[in-house]
């Protein structure tokens, strides 16, 4: 487990708002890889019935927070404005 009981409260502060950064851009890859997953239906050629199924299966996502992914991901292909806002 990573331990940062030694940084001081400034650094501390300062690595977990570069950390929610590094989350986000992180989210925005997944989101564009599920998009093209989708797009190409390669879900199904895993035995997946559809693409939360896919991301629960074989990503490891639990149910929920497969919804919210696939979900995003929607919005996301449909309004891609929102990318800025996540």
């Amino acid at each position: 487990p990573m331990n940062l009981r030694h940084l001081d409260d400034e650094t501390l502060l300062i690595d977990t708002k570069a950390a929610v950064k590094v989350e986000r851009q992180a989210l925005i890859v997944v989101l564009h890889h599920l998009r093209e997953v989708e797009r190409r239906r390669l879900y199904s050629t895993l035995a997946c019935s559809s693409l939360q199924n896919y991301a629960e299966k074989e990503l490891g996502y639990p149910s929920d927070q497969a919804y919210r992914r696939v979900a995003a991901m929607r919005l996301l292909r449909e309004i891609p404005e929102v990318e800025a806002k996540i």
